[in-house]
């Protein structure tokens, strides 16, 4: 059935009674029930007859402030075409009936290659087929599942289940008019609620010109109002097509690259100076970024006003986002133009490392190049795609991207294998919750910790395990993370297995090749290196004032035992005054010395002094 769906709408984000299951108005027949509705709309033949169509319209996000149009093109078989515009943000995206593809904020060209978008296009083909309607399907199950009521109205609920991938779709159709009120579209890691209303004819069909749309967990909202709506008219094959040449917004100093660019690595990030209007300043190099983000308050001093306020997915929550359109900006050899980029609160989370950092380069910057990163040495570089022609003795791992993320495989314990997010935005590596729950973890022995990031902090539990396997390489005795409880944020998905973060990284040389969708791993300098871990316990951030507090404090461990409590502010170590000790990360080294290292604490509680004696010991 043709619900009407926004794939385009929901990229931009990124029932109230009970239902009785016995049939309240007759039917129970789910597939009486969808006859009846296509009967309301116009016929089945007549909507078999629908071949193109076109509609355009208004785009409202819900207390964003912003809004704009939108344009929609369909072409059987599984052509489209869809454009949005809210000025200060455009996207594209299309389907030229062989494979799909989208235009980010920037007009940077992605092909989608990754398995979910492939088994989603396949039941696309079929329900065009409308082989969902069909009571011995080999793909699809439709079941009645009651009558529940949409505001003031009862409806049958139709439940569709297909043996491709786990989407449902649950479809509200009204049991007096048969028009259908409400359609819930489910995939694993997000859902898409969207009210219809104010159905007009159209040759001969009934189609709804207003669609009220919830995406969840992040509860953005949308509003759509349809202006003109035509079928079957003549659209040119071209149309579906992606650009034939890609953006270029970038200039090399050399032509071809800008290469061993020197980068801070401070507790497992890349730090990167960027000249943006004059001003040098840090930006985090983050595979894990949607988009290019730029701190609001930095914005702000560079005399830019972000607009709108739509919703994004943290690391366990939700966070605002807005939008900006910030000016060039350069790194060593490298200057790239103009860029929408998004904007938030960064301040808030940047100011706990004591870092001087005011953005995060994400997928609208990566994505322009082929990315080496050599941890060991700090060094950096960018090179054209064009140029690139990799001769090493690495291992090319397929990379597919899910949405705007690189994905790669990697195996714990020789059994928790599969995909995983691949973000240099992470300092740790980390399995998704549903991966956690369903393999038992919060059993594991481990030490509790917080883990920050955008949208705030998540329970989690770090638990070593014995190998990880990455690149056809082995590691022994990493430490893994795993989420104690499950969130709304990006830790809550279950299409990928987890996160893999710089704790992995940092052994190696990595090449990001975004253009062929594949990361390629050497062997670092680092690769053998034991790297040392925190012998404390304890969790420090910095103050606004820059101070140093404690946030977390893990049960059972050295940081417990001498007393040291949550909030308490740390004023010295061994009588040396924090602010000689070289910052957040110098302290944090301290705490990973040798087991039996001992330290005096000075501190205040509650305004008052104190003072601990803190032994080191190993936590795993």
């Amino acid at each position: 059935m043709k619900t009407f769906r926004f794939p385009l709408l929901i990229a931009i984000m990124v029932l109230v009674c009970s239902i009785s299951l016995i049939g309240q108005h007759g039917l129970t027949d789910p597939y009486a029930i969808m006859n009846k509705y296509y009967q309301a709309i116009g016929g089945l033949e007549k909507a078999k007859s629908v071949e193109s169509e076109y509609y355009e319209g208004k785009v409202t996000i819900v207390g964003a402030s912003l809004e704009g149009t939108f344009k929609h093109w369909w072409q059987a078989p599984m052509k489209r075409l869809d454009k949005l515009d809210l000025k200060i943000f455009t996207h594209s995206s299309g389907d030229n009936g062989e494979f799909s593809w989208e235009l980010d904020a920037n007009g940077k060209l992605k092909i989608n290659k990754d398995e979910e978008t492939i088994k989603r296009r396949k039941i696309s083909a079929l329900v065009e087929k409308y082989d969902h309607l069909n009571p011995n399907s080999e793909h699809f199950e439709l079941t009645y599942e009651g009558i529940e009521k949409i505001e003031e109205d009862d409806c049958y609920v139709i439940k569709t289940v297909n043996n491709i991938n786990d989407d449902i779709t649950l479809d509200y159709i009204n049991t007096v008019t048969f028009l259908l009120e409400k359609s819930v579209s489910k995939q694993p890691d997000i859902e898409e609620h969207i009210l219809f209303s104010d159905y007009r004819d159209v040759n001969g069909m009934l189609y709804p010109f207003r669609n009220e749309i919830e995406v969840l967990p992040v509860g953005q909202k949308l509003a759509i109002t349809i202006e003109s709506y035509e079928t079957n008219l003549q659209i040119d094959p071209s149309l579906f097509e992606p650009p034939r040449e890609d953006v270029e917004d970038y200039i090399f100093s050399n032509g071809i690259s800008a290469e061993n660019i020197a980068f801070r690595f401070d507790m497992d990030h890349i730090l990167i100076p960027i000249t943006i209007a004059g001003k040098e300043r840090l930006w985090l190099l983050d595979t894990g970024a949607g988009m290019t983000v730029i701190d609001s308050a930095f914005a702000v001093e560079l005399g830019l006003k972000p607009e709108g306020n739509v919703k994004g997915a943290g690391i366990g929550n939700t966070v605002n986002v807005g939008f900006v359109k910030i000016p060039d900006f350069e790194l060593p050899g490298l200057r790239i133009n103009s860029q929408t980029a998004a904007s938030i609160n960064l301040r808030d989370l940047l100011v706990r490392t004591g870092w001087d950092a005011v953005g995060i380069l994400g997928y609208d910057f990566l994505s322009r190049f082929v990315t080496k990163i050599d941890y060991a040495k700090e060094l950096i570089s960018f090179i054209d795609p064009e140029y690139f022609d990799y001769s090493g003795g690495g291992t090319v791992l397929d990379a597919t991207m899910k949405g705007k993320f690189l994905t790669a495989p990697m195996t714990v314990d020789g059994k928790y294998s599969g995909r995983w997010n691949f973000d240099t935005g992470a300092g740790g590596t980390s399995f998704h919750y549903p991966v956690a729950k369903d393999n038992g973890f919060m059993e594991l022995d481990g030490v509790d910790g917080l883990g920050f990031g955008a949208g705030g902090s998540l329970k989690m539990r770090t638990s070593e395990f014995n190998e990880i396997e990455f690149g056809g390489f082995k590691l022994k005795n990493q430490l893994v993370s795993f989420p104690l409880e499950e969130g709304v944020g990006a830790f809550s998905g279950s299409e990928l297995v987890g996160n893999l973060g710089n704790s992995i990284f940092r052994h190696f040389i990595i090449y990001l090749d975004y253009s062929k969708q594949q990361i390629i791993v050497e062997k670092g300098r680092n690769f053998t290196h034991v790297f040392p871990r925190d012998k404390s316990g304890m969790q420090i951030h910095m103050t606004d004032q820059g101070g140093y507090r404690v946030v977390h404090v893990a049960p059972g461990t050295p940081a417990e035992k001498a007393g040291i409590k949550r909030d308490d502010i740390i004023t010295a170590i061994n009588g040396i005054e924090m602010q000689y000790l070289g910052g957040l990360s110098s302290v944090k080294e301290l705490l990973k010395r040798e087991v039996g290292t001992e330290y005096k604490l000075n501190m205040v509680r509650n305004d008052k002094p104190i003072q601990v004696n803190l032994k080191l010991k190993d936590l795993y």
